[in-house]
């Protein structure tokens, strides 16, 4: 039985070379990728026992980030920041507020996504290779063997589809407004926490003065019995009293430095910042305080609902849940759609014997409008309708549940700052009373000795009391109206 060969010509194909070749850059990148488990031996990567630490090895040590060390901050040391310049610099450098904007950015990529499935899509496709095929004939066998490619440029462009693109180009300009919104919440809570540890950092550095005057009074009534005693006008466990004040006051003085440094950890962190870099801050003694309440407590609860970035975020978001609700609705019609594609098959053989040559190349093309409409998927639409839906009213309840808190929160707020006025009359009115109150007890024990040790030490003790709740009352003053401004969305 006789055979007829068809040859094909070369065509710059690769050979053996080549193929091993590429075997071993296959191979290379392959191995390029480091499994953190051993797959034969896969308790290697697990602690040796249970009661042996877990030690890292040098490869996941080194690839640990510094984004720390990697950031810039640029903190003069000569300048003296204030509460506006301390917002400014967490604004540029607090982590959240930094992930608040990428997310931000992300979210408007991605309703720029959505807008894209209103263009078409053009792709460029190539196949190319070898065969070698037999086929029987009248007279034996004749095998076709030879290289091919076939190029191709195909194209797609969905032309109706009963609002789908629609639905989904307002589900993504709806989620970027409520990032945006957000972004602009955090920069709120980030100034609000900074104005919060600021103003706690000024009123433990009040307290570390008062406490230091406490100490001088102290000194000052010990010396006073001293004296009396040296008269023989006292006794000595009236000089040992006095000690024991003084040794107390000395005691609220190291704890007063100590709270002072938890304070500028807290205001370091609300800045973004290691506490070791923690700039100056100018201090807060001089500020006027507010004295009332300019607004109505209904005035600011409107102001809030009407301005408040977190509530315009959930608003977006229920219009986001609303859009996919359309979208699910949308999946219920047909689609229309456009393809086509257009290409060379292109292949080159030598016909033998006698070797004759011979080459195709043929163009191909198609164009084709396509109609597509799910007729039955086995309820998947519809649950898909009643998932949206239920998400939507979960949205609807959402933006509820928020403008009643941020009414709490106004009423509270407003509550607390009236609170903190009356307070802060009082303590100052105790303030005056306890130091007029300890000068009259000292100035008559050291001359006339008509008031005790006793009366004395009690005097010192309420005018130390007086100091802390005067500066407490001005420290929860600035607290609590910085927190009606952030209640109210300012």
């Amino acid at each position: 039985m006789s055979a007829t060969s068809v040859e094909c010509a070369p065509m710059h194909a690769p050979g053996r070379g080549c193929a091993l070749a590429l075997v071993a850059v296959f191979g290379t990148l392959a191995g390029c990728v480091e499994l953190p488990v051993p797959t034969r031996t896969p308790y290697a990567a697990a602690p040796r026992s249970s009661s042996t630490p877990w030690s890292p090895p040098p490869a996941v040590t080194a690839q640990r980030p510094r984004t720390l060390a990697a950031r810039e901050t640029r903190i003069d040391p000569q300048a003296v920041y204030g509460l506006a310049d301390l917002i400014d610099f967490a604004h540029r450098t607090n982590p959240e507020t930094q992930r608040a904007w990428e997310e931000a950015r992300a979210a408007a990529a991605q309703a720029a996504r959505a807008e894209a499935a209103y263009y078409p899509t053009l792709s460029a496709m190539a196949s190319g290779g070898t065969s070698r095929e037999v086929h029987p004939s009248t007279g034996g066998t004749f095998t076709t063997e030879g290289p091919g490619v076939n190029p191709q440029l195909q194209l797609n462009w969905i032309l109706l589809d009963f609002g789908r693109r629609g639905a989904s180009v307002e589900r993504g300009g709806q989620q970027s407004l409520s990032a945006n919104f957000a972004f602009n919440r955090k920069l709120q809570e980030v100034a609000f926490v900074v104005s919060r540890s600021y103003f706690g950092l000024d009123a433990s550095r009040a307290r570390v003065a008062a406490a230091r005057v406490s100490l001088e009074s102290a000194t000052v009534v010990e010396e006073a019995v001293d004296a009396r005693l040296q008269r023989g006008l006292a006794t000595r466990p009236d000089l040992l009293l006095a000690r024991q004040e003084r040794a107390r006051a000395a005691f609220e003085v190291a704890d007063a430095l100590g709270a002072v440094s938890d304070a500028e950890a807290a205001l370091a962190d609300s800045l973004g910042i290691p506490p070791t870099w923690l700039m100056r801050v100018a201090d807060l003694s001089a500020v006027p305080l507010p004295t009332e309440l300019a607004e109505s407590v209904d005035a600011i609860i409107d102001s809030a609902l009407a301005r408040r970035p977190d509530l315009a975020s959930r608003l977006a978001s229920l219009r986001a849940r609303e859009a996919d609700e359309r979208r699910a609705r949308a999946e219920f019609w047909p689609r229309l759609s456009l393809s086509g594609s257009v290409g060379q098959n292109v292949q080159r053989y030598r016909v033998g014997p006698p070797f004759g040559t011979f080459t195709t190349n043929e163009t191909e093309y198609g164009a084709f409008l396509n109609f597509e409409w799910k007729l039955f998927d086995g309820f998947e639409r519809e649950n898909a309708l009643r998932e949206a839906t239920s998400q939507r009213g979960a949205a609807e309840a959402d933006l509820a549940a928020l403008e009643l808190r941020a009414i709490r929160e106004v009423w509270k707020a407003y509550a607390d700052v009236k609170t903190a006025l009356r307070k802060r009359d009082y303590a100052l009115a105790l303030l005056t009373a306890s130091e007029e109150a300890y000068a009259s007890t000292l100035e008559s024990y050291r001359t006339a000795g008509l008031a005790t040790v006793l009366d004395l030490l009690a005097a010192q003790r309420d005018l130390a009391r007086a100091r802390t709740t005067e500066i407490q009352s001005r420290a929860e003053l600035l607290a609590t109206s910085a927190a009606l401004t952030f209640a109210a969305g300012d």
